[in-house]
């Protein structure tokens, strides 16, 4: 049951998170605008979050019962929360995920197989609605730029031989060469993960959504009434629903679900303007790339398709979630940095755009996706790989509605479940010293 609900709950506030200059937002085709809800209304699901859950739910919801009448809310612009505001990397496996023991390993290869599904699901979604989102199948490259951290790559590998995942292991003159930057020392490619514009993708999901979906932007959910059927109520309408899927991630604690087990982080990354050809022939002009860095505190770095470059070396308990303009121009020092490290010969590149995004993180890492009630269902806190998780614990939290039975929806049923955190101040104490003990140890990879 999520904590603490009750049937008639109202909703603080909903003040707006997002900032107008993400990069990914700026660099893709432009969204299409919907409506505001404005009336009373009644359908038969209600979905809460127009990011990669919702959306993926919507689509799944139309498969299945196809005359089912569907409305996707959203508070601000669909799409343009978390989904549109991350590194753009569609997850395959992760470096940091156990690794150390039997259980752990097969803790990490069960969380790729779901992973991997995700990832089919929206690669069936590009090729059928032909989004240009600049999907690349190249993989990722887990990086160490001080060599103490390359143990940890090296037992990484050994991860992957035992589980005949496909990589494949870089030195330092291939890795230069292939980057353009000499400041790594060692990477392991990992091949089966995809690089994206989180943008581009999720905006041409939402143009391709059914036609059975009703999409309203800008209308943040004040108050629900649970009872036989489902009430929920925005500012200026309201909707009626035989069941509601709530996919805020994030935002669950502000929304009043989850709050004692669940925690968003704020993170910042920028993107410069695009590299001249004398920039790209300085450097070698690589093909695109992803790299992800040995240490949790490290680094992510991208040069885009468009030869941009994103910097991503921020990762911070923020509770307000969103950075005004004085806040956000520190974090993009920091964010400068990080680019001056990795390629000092680009004297006068300049970023274009920073903006800042938040994860959803549970102590023991473990999502959330339960039913809370007959009507209710709850997906979210994917622990920072949300694009590939994302799409579906979408699709299999309307399965698990319609009784839908599956190897994948019983794998995620039988998850643990996010452990207690505790209240605050005392949360936001340990928060604080435990990232800023990582990001002492993740100095070097910055």
């Amino acid at each position: 049951m999520v904590d603490k609900y009750r049937s008639t709950m109202a909703i603080p506030e909903f003040k707006s998170i997002n900032d107008e200059t993400c990069g990914w937002v700026h660099t893709t085709s432009k969204a299409a605008s919907f409506p505001r809800l404005e009336q009373d209304s009644q359908a038969d699901w209600v979905i809460v979050g127009a990011g990669f859950t919702g959306i993926a739910a919507a689509y799944r919801i139309a498969e299945l019962n196809p005359t089912d009448s569907i409305v996707l809310l959203d508070a601000e612009q669909a799409g343009k929360g978390a989904s549109s505001r991350n590194s753009g990397y569609i997850v395959d496996i992760t470096l940091n995920d156990g690794g150390s023991t039997l259980a752990d390993e097969q803790t990490q290869l069960a969380k790729n197989k779901l992973n991997k599904a995700g990832l089919d699901l929206l690669r069936q979604r590009v090729e059928q609605y032909n989004i240009q989102c600049d999907w690349d199948e190249s993989g990722k490259f887990h990086c160490a730029a001080d060599s103490r951290n390359i143990s940890k790559l090296k037992n990484f590998e050994g991860f992957l031989d035992r589980a005949g995942l496909e990589y494949r292991v870089w030195a330092k003159e291939k890795l230069s060469a292939r980057l353009g930057t000499d400041f790594y020392q060692y990477a392991v490619q990992t091949k089966s993960g995809v690089l994206v514009n989180p943008a581009g993708l999720v905006n041409g999901l939402i143009e391709n959504l059914p036609d059975s979906v009703q999409l309203y932007e800008h209308s943040p959910v004040i108050k629900i009434d649970d009872g036989k059927t489902t009430h929920l109520k925005t500012n200026n309408g309201s909707v009626t629903a035989d069941r509601v899927i709530i996919a805020v991630n994030a935002l669950m604690p502000q929304n009043g679900f989850k709050a004692n087990r669940v925690f968003p982080l704020t993170l910042t990354a920028s993107m410069t303007r695009q590299l001249s050809e004398s920039e790209y022939d300085a450097i070698g002009r690589p093909e695109p790339w992803g790299v992800l860095s040995a240490s949790s505190m490290g680094a992510t770095v991208r040069l885009t398709n468009d030869r941009r470059i994103l910097v991503r070396n921020t990762v911070e308990w923020w509770p307000g979630l969103s950075m005004d303009k004085n806040a956000l121009a520190i974090r993009r020092e920091r964010n400068y940095s990080g680019l001056r490290k990795r390629f000092p010969g680009l004297t006068n590149l300049e970023f274009e755009y920073s903006w800042s995004g938040n994860v959803c993180i549970s102590r023991n890492s473990k999502p959330v996706f339960e039913q809370v009630n007959d009507n209710l269902f709850l997906a979210g806190c994917y622990n920072a790989g949300g694009i590939a998780m994302g799409s579906l614990f979408g699709k299999l939290i309307v399965d698990h509605a319609l009784d839908q039975q599956s190897e994948e929806l019983t794998k995620v049923l039988n998850q643990d479940k996010p452990s207690l955190i505790p209240p605050r101040p005392l949360l936001d104490i340990g928060l604080l010293t435990r990232l800023a003990i990582n990001r002492h140890q993740g100095k070097s990879e910055t």
